[in-house]
């Protein structure tokens, strides 16, 4: 049943990226198809088994939330003010370095949930603090824009994600949800922006 909800997260993920990449917002596209690729292989994982093919999926899991997250870092800056385009370039930049770095060592180990099975950081230690940092300042970013345009959809979105991210460790399945409702958010904060986070 949890495989089944992952898969419908991953289509609504997957028609989220289409409508992000028909209005031209590229970023949110990108990470809209991370995230829909992390609950597919999630949502696929008991069908296919452990062994090494599901172990170099979830490897690929965790690059694209190294790689893609901190990216909507630069996406928020566009939508708040495009003078902070260049200094959020810079802290994506340092946090994707640091995740990647992280990553060099990446230790796996297989973990069902629920009828789900997935790979999980052997050595998970403290929150992941580039998501972290991502959130927060997706945060402020949706603030702003509630107060600028009366669109709170980011600033909700974020929130969700955050609540959901902590409560994802009892309940994996909710850290997908969190993400869905984000890129869910950014989309509608679209039909508020003026073409201005088309980016």
């Amino acid at each position: 049943m949890i495989s089944l909800l992952y898969g419908g997260l991953a289509l609504i993920q997957v028609a989220l990226a289409i409508w992000l990449a028909r209005s031209g917002r590229w970023i949110p596209f990108a990470v809209a198809t991370g995230v829909a690729y992390d609950s597919a292989v999630v949502g696929a994982g008991r069908l296919i088994g452990e062994g090494p093919g599901l172990e170099a999926l979830n490897t690929g899991r965790f690059a694209v939330h190294a790689v893609l997250t901190p990216l909507l870092i630069v996406h928020g800056a566009v939508l708040v003010r495009r003078g902070l385009v260049v200094p959020a370039w810079g802290l994506a930049g340092v946090l994707i370095v640091f995740e990647v770095v992280g990553l060099v060592d990446l230790r796996l180990e297989p973990r069902w949930w629920s009828d789900t099975l997935r790979y999980v950081s052997a050595d998970a230690s403290g929150p992941p603090v580039p998501a972290l940092v991502t959130t927060v300042i997706l945060l402020v970013a949706g603030l702003v824009l509630w107060v600028r345009w009366r669109a709170p959809w980011l600033f909700l979105g974020a929130a969700a994600l955050l609540a959901t991210a902590g409560a994802a460790v009892a309940l994996p399945v909710l850290g997908n949800a969190g993400e869905a409702v984000l890129i869910a958010a950014i989309a509608a904060t679209g039909a508020h922006d003026g073409g201005r986070g088309a980016v």
